[in-house]
């Protein structure tokens, strides 16, 4: 009797502490239910920081994508008959003479800009050799170029060839490059330098409405707009007549420019 009392006390000891563990895992398809507490803020911490380097590298390649600035300081040295060259930085040169770009052009043959302009001894035809425009394309004596590079003859491999030039890229002011050789070019600023022929229409709206801000800018786009209204009936002296008024309008930029014309920065840059 005191035996079964013993068991029946052991049996109900068993079953309380049976009640009291935790309930087995609930299982699904072989896999435990459950998760740790830390997983899922620790899948957002990944997602989170995996969006952050995505952006930052969205922003670094945005930013080298965008155009430079227009250079203002000297980044290349050299000589031209033992003259001092100022240049901007070459790899900037080839980039600019890979395109057109007459809104920079303009900046850079502003005033106070230190690069080197030399000017054409002659009638030259002359090409791109660094890559942009290939057709040849024709100087006149005393036209104002800037200096964007110089090519040694000796630095140009293969043969060098006793009396051989060095050639120099230049910017004309219409926004194109061309290659020059030594002997085409003087440091002698002439009595009155040449402009390369300037596309007034084919600027940016921002930069023809700064350039027309300037009082004899205005007067000579004025004037020519009367000059060249050109019918069925024009004569030879009309057209003369036009010619004339689209040559000073072009000068009147130039001079615009020369003197100090605040233009806008292009948006587009090399």
């Amino acid at each position: 009797m005191k035996l079964s009392m013993v068991l029946v006390s052991l049996l109900g000891l068993s079953a309380a502490a049976c009640a009291g563990r935790p309930a087995a895992p609930a299982r699904i398809a072989g896999t435990t239910a459950i998760q740790t507490s830390d997983a899922t803020p620790a899948a957002g911490r990944s997602t989170t920081l995996a969006t952050a380097i995505s952006g930052e590298e969205t922003r670094d390649e945005a930013k080298a994508d965008e155009p430079a600035p227009i250079p203002s300081s000297c980044e290349a040295e050299g000589t031209l008959k033992d003259a001092k060259l100022c240049m901007p930085d070459r790899a900037y040169a080839k980039k600019l003479c890979g395109g057109v770009y007459p809104e920079v052009a303009l900046g850079l043959f502003g005033k106070g800009t230190p690069f080197t302009r030399v000017y054409l001894a002659g009638d030259v035809e002359a090409w791109n050799a660094s890559g942009g425009r290939t057709h040849r394309m024709k100087l006149a004596f005393d036209e104002e170029v800037l200096v964007l590079a110089k090519n040694s003859a000796a630095a140009m491999g293969g043969i060098v060839m006793t009396g051989a030039q060095n050639s120099y890229d230049v910017l004309r002011w219409d926004g194109t490059c061309v290659s020059i050789m030594d002997g085409e070019l003087t440091t002698k600023r002439p009595p009155t330098p040449k402009p390369a022929e300037l596309a007034f229409s084919r600027l940016e709206e921002p930069t023809r409405h700064a350039l027309l801000e300037a009082p004899k800018v205005k007067a000579r786009h004025a004037a020519l707009g009367k000059a060249c209204v050109i019918s069925a009936t024009a004569t030879s002296a009309d057209k003369k007549a036009c010619d004339k008024a689209d040559k000073a309008f072009a000068q009147a930029i130039v001079e615009s420019v020369r003197n100090g014309a605040a233009l806008p920065s292009p948006s587009r840059r090399p």
